[in-house]
């Protein structure tokens, strides 16, 4: 009986069979796959039903995304065939967080002797799981007392994970305000000589603050495609608001025979405040197609700190955002600058709209644009306009 009571359990764990009988009585059939023991995954990550699994072979099953989106102890059960028969299965599987917070900050601050200054939130500190990680500042220091002053920032999640840094505190004398140097404009001639080939298109986007565009005049001077903001929101009351001169831009654009794509300015700290604004979106462009992509614009990185979010909070934001333009028809991108394309999204399969004001960008990441300066002149437009180059 010891004999055969061994072989049924050993046939549970790794194989099928017809039937079992035991003392003569028929016993259910059975069939398991032999699961990973002790599996962890790191919160927010990308995780699947095979990465449990020890082998899937000879069996007919989907991998299926695990839920990584809470701390602890997860139970999935599961649904497969073998020859024919179907068979259910639970597994076990840990999510755990072991990320330290994100500390994004400069190695020194100057304040002028006598003003107040919130050094907290000098930096950004998040992290990928705390809505707001325990931030504080080690060492003493005195605002109305000229001097440099050594301290260290710290960070520490509810997991335990912690980062540090050093920085100085400098307070300074009160300084004169000093004049505004005007740096030297980027002709769009001199855009075009430079990155106008076979595979590029030269373009600009707009809001409300370049006034009245003369898109005849745009066009005449060599600029092929616009990207207009729609509007921005939610303001500090809640609102979504529609740019001023939206409705003028998008008519004049398409009617100069440029080529047109569109972004939305978004202070949306839940996917409800986000899902609003693509639906606002949706309804203002009342069906009017678009050859280029509606881009996700957020960048109110200053004031992260009050936000009360999570890295994969915004993450998620942006995704969505994307994900429900596309849904609606459109194509969805998200605009950035190298700095936090690099140091926080990490969304690189979605379309990317780079932001980086210099001659030749370093950055590694893919993008389908470009925007190299904001102090572009472009006939047509009164002041200054970003410039764009596009890659087909």
């Amino acid at each position: 009986m010891k004999k055969t009571l061994v072989i049924g359990l050993l046939l549970f764990v790794f194989t099928g069979c017809e039937k079992l009988t035991y003392d003569n009585h028929e016993v259910k059939e059975v069939f398991s796959l032999e699961i990973n023991k002790n599996i962890q995954f790191e919160y927010a990550s990308d995780a699947y039903l095979f990465d449990l699994i020890n082998s899937t072979d000879e069996v007919d099953i989907d991998n299926i995304k695990l839920d990584t989106m809470s701390l602890g102890e997860h139970n999935i059960k599961f649904n497969f065939t073998n020859r024919g028969k179907k068979y259910e299965q639970e597994a076990k599987y840990i999510v755990v967080d072991t990320t330290k917070p994100l500390l994004l900050m400069s190695s020194s601050y100057s304040v002028e002797k006598g003003k107040e200054a919130n050094l907290i939130n000098k930096a950004i500190c998040a992290d990928n799981y705390d809505k707001r990680p325990n931030c504080y500042i080690e060492g003493n220091y005195d605002f109305n007392k000229i001097g440099t002053y050594n301290l260290k920032y710290h960070a520490v999640d509810t997991s335990g994970n912690s980062v540090s840094k050093e920085f100085k505190l400098k307070v300074v004398k009160p300084s004169k305000k000093k004049e505004t140097q005007n740096k030297p404009k980027y002709k769009i001639e001199d855009l075009i000589s430079k990155h106008k080939k076979g595979g590029t298109m030269i373009g600009i986007d707009v809001s409300s603050w370049q006034g009245d565009v003369d898109y005849q005049k745009v066009k005449n001077s060599g600029v092929e495609f616009v990207m207009i903001r729609l509007g921005y929101g939610h303001n500090k009351k809640g609102e979504l608001v529609l740019d001023n001169k939206f409705t003028n831009n998008i008519k004049k654009a398409k009617e100069a025979g440029l080529l047109v794509g569109i972004y939305f300015y978004s202070y949306a700290n839940t996917i409800e405040k986000v899902n609003e604004q693509v639906n606002y979106i949706v309804k203002k462009l009342n069906g009017q197609t678009l050859d280029l992509p509606i881009a996700f614009d957020w960048e109110d990185w200053g004031s992260f700190n009050t936000y009360n979010m999570s890295l994969t909070d915004i993450k998620l934001i942006a995704k969505t955002f994307i994900d429900e333009v596309e849904k609606n028809g459109y194509k969805g991108a998200l605009y950035s600058s190298k700095y936090y394309l690099e140091q926080i999204w990490g969304l690189d399969k979605y379309n990317t709209w780079l932001a980086h004001y210099t001659n030749e960008t370093s950055y590694k990441g893919k993008y389908f644009m470009w925007q190299l300066s904001n102090r572009g002149k472009v006939s047509g437009i009164n002041g200054d306009v970003d410039l764009d180059v596009l890659y087909k």
